[in-house]
């Protein structure tokens, strides 16, 4: 059994910051990376995230995958996911940028996403950002969710799973209502959200949060039947 994961830094239990936790630093001329003030917050949730990934490996596993893929959706080099801690069992799709998912075909059996977070504009939302213009899901403007759904079931490749703050996974549920979902993580109180907004949350214990990916991606596979791909529209528009 195939399986391809797509991974994100901001939806990951214990990651709340985008200016310490999820950026790097360039040089002027935007060459070479310059380890800054903030690079220890952002290395700490890289390794983060690759724990949580490597949760999601072992559930898989426990579920009857045979060959898993990871690709590294948090922009250019360096990326959101250490491949020092990488789980041996899982081979992680490297230097595609962030225009994927790079690499998946029809012969994958579930696609995961993996520390999500919701599109622009969301309210009570953590570190919300990306839309596709002109794209729609439903009369919806469409995030970064909504666009590699979309992909995958084109593909024939069901979104069986989802981790990351409450409104990334309410997100994935007004397109697939019966996708198996962790909550990584919930804002404190709403609000009416900007890109990127700093915003107070409530987040999960590291490792309670990859407790719960391992056993929701063992259920998400084992159940893969059960979810099915969206109907033929809405997601049609977006292959246009």
């Amino acid at each position: 059994m195939k399986i391809y994961a797509l991974c994100d830094l901001e939806g990951t239990a214990g990651v709340a910051d985008q200016i310490h936790q999820c950026s790097f630093i360039h040089d002027e001329y935007d060459k070479e990376y310059i380890p800054g003030k903030y690079g220890s917050f952002y290395f700490q949730a890289r390794k983060l995230a690759t724990l949580e990934l490597n949760a999601l490996v072992k559930g898989a596993l426990e579920a009857g995958a045979t060959d898993i893929w990871a690709w590294d959706g948090h922009c250019r080099f360096p990326g959101g996911l250490d491949v020092e801690l990488l789980h041996p069992e899982c081979r992680l799709v490297m230097n595609a940028g962030d225009g994927g998912p790079a690499g998946q075909d029809s012969s994958f059996d579930a696609f995961l996403m993996l520390g999500a977070h919701a599109k622009q504009g969301t309210a009570a939302a953590s570190q919300a950002h990306m839309v596709f213009p002109g794209l729609e899901w439903n009369g919806e403007p469409v995030g970064e969710i909504g666009m590699t759904a979309a992909h995958a079931a084109v593909l024939g490749v069901p979104l069986v799973f989802i981790s990351g703050d409450r409104a990334a996974v309410r997100e994935a549920q007004n397109l697939i209502p019966n996708i198996e979902a962790v909550i990584t993580k919930e804002p404190l109180f709403s609000h009416a959200a900007g890109v990127l907004d700093r915003v107070p949350v409530l987040s999960l214990a590291p490792t309670k949060s990859r407790d719960l990916i391992r056993a929701g991606v063992r259920r998400a596979i084992e159940r893969r039947d059960q979810i099915p791909l969206p109907p033929n529209p809405p997601f049609n528009p977006l292959t246009q």
